[in-house]
C-alpha cells in the first residue's frame, strides 16, 4: 500500500490533519503524519513528531526555542528537508500533502523543492492567491499548489471541500501519475521558445527528435529559463540549444518586466561545460504590462502583444550591452558551444518593413561577437531571419554535430 506524507503544524492544524487522514485512508493508501509546529501544544500524536524532525538536522527542541521565529522556521525547513529526503530514498513515501498557512507554506515548500521531478508533492496553502508570485512557492520545482479559499482554523463545508478534493488528487498523482521522471536511457537537449521564436525552435526540436535525440522545451517567460538552468546543474538536462534569451532583457533592466525571474543565464551550462548551441533571440524587446510602460514608450517604439502585454523595442546600446553579457557568460565555457546569428531578424516581424527590423544593430552584434568571443567558441551568420525554416535546419544540424 501507498503512503502520502501529511506535514503540517499540528498545534494549530490538528483539525485538517485528522480529516485528511481519515479522508486518505478511505481512499485505500496509508499517511505519515509529521508535525512542523514550532510552538505551543500539540493535542495529538504525530508519526514523526517535531523534536525528531528538528534532530535529522542537528538542532534540539530545546536549541529552537532560544532562538527568533524565523530561526526556528529555518532551523524546522531544515529538518524537514532532510527527514523528507531520508524517507524518500529509503521509499516509505511516495507523496507528500502539506497545508497551512504562511509559516506552512515556507517550510513545505521548502523542502519539497528538493524532491525529483514527477514525485507527486502538493501544497493547500491560504496565501495561495492575491497578489503573490508563484514562484515563491514553487520555484523550479513541480509542486502543485490548491488554494484553500478559507483559513485553516477548524473544519467547515468549504475546508472539507478542498481538503476532499486535494486529497484525492495527491492519491491521483501517486496510483496513476507518471512517476519520477527518468533521464538515464535518453539524455534530454534543453530549448527554449516563445511565441516569437517557437516555430523554428520547434522546427529544430522535431528534427532532433527524429535523430533519436530527446529534446525538452522551456518557455523563455522567468520561469522557464530558471527551470532550464536548475535541470543543467542537476544534470537532466546534458545538451541545451539556447535561442530564445529574451529572459536576458529583464535581468538587463535590473529584475523589470513580465520575463524577470531567470537570472543569470547560460551560466549553468558554461559551469557544466554542456554542449550548446546558442542564438540571442527575442533580446531585441522586452514584455512590459500597462502598469510598467517606460516613460519613452513611444519614442521606443512597441507593439501589443495582447491587451496585457506590449513588446516594447530596446534601444541599440542596450541590445549590445546584452550581447556583451552573452560573450562574457559563455567565454566561461570549456565545452563545446556555437554561437549563431540570423543577419536579418532575431525573432517573428523583424523582416523588412516590420517593427523588429534591425539589420544594422544585428551588424554591430556580429562585430562583437568576433571580437569578444573566445576561439574555441564558433560563430557563425547566416543571412537569414530567426523566422525562417531554414534557421531551424540549420540549428538541429549545429546541435548534433556538438553531440557527435
Amino acid at each position: 500500500m501507498k503512503t502520502i506524507a501529511v506535514v503540517a503544524c499540528l498545534d494549530t492544524k490538528y483539525h485538517e490533519v485528522l480529516f485528511a487522514t481519515r479522508q486518505l485512508k478511505q481512499m485505500g493508501v496509508q499517511t505519515l503524519v509529521m508535525d512542523i509546529s514550532t510552538a505551543g501544544s500539540v493535542p495529538i500524536k504525530a508519526d514523526i513528531s517535531r523534536e525528531a524532525i528538528l534532530e535529522v538536522a542537528g538542532f534540539t527542541w530545546n536549541s529552537k526555542r532560544r532562538g527568533t521565529k524565523e530561526e526556528s522556521i529555518n532551523q524546522m525547513s531544515q529538518g524537514l528537508t532532510a527527514m523528507l529526503e531520508r524517507l524518500y530514498e529509503a521509499g516509505k513515501i511516495q507523496g507528500v500533502l502539506g497545508m497551512g498557512g504562511l509559516q506552512n507554506t515556507i517550510m513545505c515548500k521548502t523542502a519539497m523543492q528538493t524532491l525529483p521531478l514527477g514525485f507527486p508533492k502538493m501544497i493547500v496553502s491560504t496565501v495561495a492567491s492575491g497578489f503573490r508570485y508563484f514562484d515563491t512557492v514553487v520555484g523550479e520545482s513541480d509542486i502543485t499548489v490548491m488554494p484553500s479559499i478559507v483559513d485553516f482554523a477548524g473544519m467547515n463545508p468549504v475546508a472539507e471541500s478542498i481538503l476532499g478534493n486535494a486529497c484525492a488528487a495527491i492519491v491521483g498523482m501517486v496510483e496513476a501519475g507518471g512517476g519520477i521522471v527518468n533521464v538515464a536511457d535518453r539524455p534530454m537537449i534543453g530549448t527554449t521558445l516563445m511565441g516569437i521564436t517557437n516555430d523554428t525552435v520547434m522546427k529544430a526540436a522535431n528534427l532532433l527528435d527524429a535523430a533519436g535525440w530527446q529534446p525538452i522545451s522551456f518557455h523563455a517567460t522567468g520561469a522557464g529559463g530558471k527551470a532550464l538552468e536548475k535541470m543543467i546543474r542537476d544534470g537532466v538536462v546534458t545538451a541545451s540549444l539556447d535561442m530564445t534569451l529574451h529572459e536576458m532583457t529583464s535581468e538587463y533592466f535590473g529584475g523589470y518586466g513580465y520575463s524577470k525571474g531567470a537570472d543569470n543565464r547560460l551560466c549553468a551550462g558554461s559551469e557544466k561545460g554542456i554542449p550548446m548551441v546558442v542564438s540571442p533571440g527575442g533580446i531585441d524587446f522586452i514584455c512590459l504590462r500597462p502598469d510598467e510602460l517606460f516613460p519613452d514608450q513611444d519614442q521606443r517604439g512597441y507593439t501589443w502583444h495582447n491587451s496585457g502585454l506590449t513588446h516594447t523595442r530596446l534601444y541599440e546600446n542596450e541590445i549590445l550591452a546584452i550581447s556583451k553579457t552573452i560573450t562574457k557568460r559563455l567565454n566561461q565555457s570549456e565545452g563545446s558551444v556555437t554561437v549563431l546569428l540570423p543577419m536579418n531578424g532575431l525573432r517573428t516581424l523583424s523582416r523588412k518593413g516590420e517593427p523588429f527590423h534591425i539589420p544594422e544593430t544585428i551588424g554591430k552584434m556580429k562585430k562583437l561577437f568576433e571580437e569578444d568571443l573566445k576561439p574555441h567558441i564558433k560563430l557563425k551568420c547566416y543571412d537569414l531571419n530567426f523566422d525562417d525554416d531554414e534557421f531551424g535546419r540549420i540549428a538541429a544540424e549545429e546541435m548534433l554535430k556538438l553531440l557527435r
